[in-house]
This record gives structure tokens, C-alpha cells and sequence, in this order.
């Protein structure tokens, strides 16, 4: 590292580049500052907007633009409310160590730090079948996201700059049992079920070691059941249709449990009851519940079932969908805190330990070198002589 990079701050940083949601948790003072953005990229004209009276200032209005670029991008709620067909990535396995990963990246960090200029070093992950099967493409990520970065935020005139080091990358999965500490020793085996988006991924492991034949993935996720939703509601109210941010509401309300917590949907003019969006969801939940039930049981049963594996954690936003159908199959099956949040938890804490191995190591040298200087200059300094005067008789 450079003078320059020793004086800045730097902040360990867990980046979860999912394929709905971009999770990022920032250590900061000691404090875990933990950010969900929707995975979604437009590009956008921010003159044009302010002149149309949006407030890309507001919190929820991420706009990014690289300084090495003419094109500003929106990101999350604002790219998705455009009502057009936006960036995910979903399905491009090549999507981990794009320049929108990098960009979330950016925004997810900078809206929670304040300095004009910051490293971050970073810890990812991959889906357990790409890390297996494309082992390259770590390289590849940290490639990406590695180096110094200039940006500004929401249509500003102040270049932002960050410095990237890429700590590792690690299967999807590890970052939850980081977070918790699930491994006990070396003979201990834990299993992750992470149900997102767009798929669900599945992570074993024995001691520090992943188990690679138990960790499977399938493209199977949150969204399969709200595209289901959907589908029901243009088959009963063609040619009405839900737009996506639509369907996603829905998909809070269910979660909520709530009626109240239900957006309000018209047709024609006409509220559909909030108990009929109620139930068109939970008939959608209930049949990719049983897939995904399905899926689990199928892939861990040459393993000897997940009955073997102590813990197993559900992880990620679909655990507030299908937890309970699996919790019937897998009947110690348990949740963290914060599911949603859990790898990029993992990776901070992974993060924060690499960080401070490096300072140490850092400060360790800088004593090493001050008193080799100091022997140095105390080995060739000049002794120090007096002469008596001769006395004269």
C-alpha cells in the first residue's frame, strides 16, 4: 500500500450481489450498517429528471456515475419504477463480475460513509454450483471490483473516489455460518438452504471444508411464486396486468400477514379486495413451496438427508415465504436474525478479520523497520571521545 492508502479509512464491507436484491453490510465504528437495494439498472438522465421534478436526492433515489463514463445509472426503486425493462443480470452467470455489480457495490457503501475518499475491503460470494463449476470467475470478480474508483452520487459535481481490494470470495452459504458461528470443530457439518430471487442454493460443510457433492443450487426462488401471482391475476383480470413493483407489494403484504399492509389495486376503477390478493398469493407460495421442498429433500438424500446435518440454517428473503413448509420436512431447521442479510453478515465479519490481520501485519513491519533504522544509526554513530590536555611542569 501507498502512503496515501494508510491514511485513509478503510471499512471492511460484505458484498451479496443477489439476483433481486443487492445486500451490502458496512463495519463502521464497530457498528454493522446493513442496506438492501433492489438489483435493478437504468440507465438515466438525471438533468432531464430534475427537470420532470424528482428529487434524486431522496433516499431511496440512487443514481451512479464513473467518472471514466458519459452514463449515469439509476439503481433500485427508481430504475424499477420507470415502468421499463431494466438490468438484473438474472440468468448471465458472467452478472457476479459485471460493472453493475461494481456499481452496486459503490452505492451500497458510499450512501453509508461520508468521506470524500475511502477503502473498502471486500468479501463476496458465489452461488455453490458457479464457484464449483466456473472456478475462474473469482478471478474474474475481483478483477472487476478491484481498484480505485471515481464516482459521484445523485447528479452531484464532487467526484467521490473509493480504493477496492477484493479480501477472497467464497461460497454462498459460508458467510451465514460465519455469522453465526455454526461450526463448532473439524467433525462438525452444517447446512445452508439460501432462498432468493431467482434461485436456491444449497451449502454444506464439514469443519472449515465445504462438503462440494451436498452444495447444489437450482433456479428456483421468490420470484417463481410471484411470477405465478401474476399470471393468476391477468388470467382472472385481463387485460389488467401487474406491473413488477406492484406484484412485489403484494408479495411485502404477504409477509406482513397484515390486510392493511396490502397496496391498493385497481381495475376498471374497482379496489380488488386485499383477502383475494391474499389468497392468489398464498396458492402461488404454497406450489413453489412444495418444488423447493422438493429440491432440498432430492439433493441432500445421498447425503443421508439434511436429518445429518446440525444446524440447518434458511437463509435469504425466502425464508419469510417458505419456512414453514420446510420446517415440516426438516424438523430442526432454524432461522438467523436477519435472513436476508445473513451471507453479507458472514462476509463483513470475514472482512473485518482480514483487515485487521493486515493492519497488524502493517504496524508489525513499521516497528521492525523503525528499530533496525535505530541500530543502524546507533551502530555507525561516531563514538564519542575527550582528550586531556598534556600538564606542563
Amino acid at each position: 500500500m501507498t502512503e496515501e492508502i494508510q491514511e485513509m479509512k478503510w471499512y471492511p464491507y460484505g458484498h451479496d450481489f443477489g439476483n433481486t436484491i443487492e445486500g451490502g453490510v458496512l463495519i463502521k465504528s464497530g457498528q454493522q450498517l446493513r442496506k438492501s437495494i433492489p438489483t435493478a439498472f437504468l440507465r438515466a438522465d438525471t438533468s432531464a429528471m430534475k427537470n420532470l421534478g424528482v428529487n434524486v436526492d431522496a433516499e431511496n433515489m440512487h443514481i451512479i456515475q464513473m467518472k471514466d463514463e458519459s452514463t449515469s445509472y439509476a439503481f433500485g426503486d427508481l430504475a424499477l419504477a420507470q415502468g421499463v425493462e431494466v438490468w438484473t443480470g438474472r440468468d448471465d452467470e458472467g452478472r457476479y463480475a459485471s460493472h453493475y455489480s461494481l456499481k452496486g457495490l459503490l452505492v451500497n457503501a458510499a450512501t453509508q460513509i461520508t468521506d470524500k475518499e475511502f477503502g473498502l475491503l471486500v468479501v463476496t460470494g458465489l452461488p455453490a454450483d458457479q464457484f464449483i463449476k466456473h472456478p475462474g470467475l473469482r478471478d474474474q470478480i475481483k478483477q472487476r471490483l478491484h481498484g480505485v474508483h471515481c464516482f459521484t452520487l445523485n447528479g452531484g459535481t464532487t467526484w467521490r473516489t473509493a480504493h477496492v481490494e477484493v479480501g477472497t470470495v467464497v461460497m454462498e452459504g459460508a458467510g451465514a455460518l460465519i455469522a453465526t458461528g455454526a461450526i463448532q470443530n473439524k467433525t462438525t457439518e452444517a447446512g445452508v438452504i439460501d432462498i432468493g430471487g431467482g434461485t436456491t442454493d444449497l451449502y454444506v460443510q464439514r469443519g472449515n471444508i465445504p462438503v462440494t457433492e451436498c452444495c447444489k443450487g437450482k433456479r428456483l426462488g421468490v420470484e417463481a411464486a410471484q411470477a405465478l401471482l401474476m399470471a393468476t391475476f391477468e388470467k382472472k383480470y385481463s387485460p389488467r396486468v401487474l406491473t413488477i413493483l406492484e406484484a412485489r407489494a403484494i408479495m411485502h403484504g404477504f409477509v406482513s400477514g397484515k390486510i392493511k399492509d396490502f397496496p391498493q389495486i385497481s381495475v376498471y376503477g374497482q379496489s380488488v379486495p386485499a383477502t383475494e390478493l391474499q389468497a392468489m398469493t398464498c396458492e402461488a407460495v404454497e406450489q413453489v413451496s412444495g418444488d423447493i421442498v422438493s429440491f432440498v429433500s432430492s439433493a441432500w438424500r445421498q447425503a443421508g438427508g439434511a436429518a445429518r446435518f446440525d444446524p440447518v440454517l434458511l437463509i435469504g428473503g425466502g425464508y419469510f415465504y417458505f419456512y414453514r413448509s420446510l420446517k415440516e420436512r426438516i424438523r430442526h431447521l432454524e432461522g438467523p436474525e436477519d435472513p436476508t442479510h445473513a451471507n453479507a453478515v458472514g462476509y463483513a465479519t470475514l472482512a473485518a478479520r482480514m483487515l485487521l490481520k493486515r493492519n497488524q501485519d502493517l504496524a508489525a513491519a513499521k516497528k521492525a523497520e523503525r528499530e533496525a533504522a535505530a541500530a543502524t544509526t546507533e551502530a555507525t554513530a561516531e563514538p564519542q571521545t575527550s582528550e586531556t590536555p598534556a600538564s606542563g611542569g
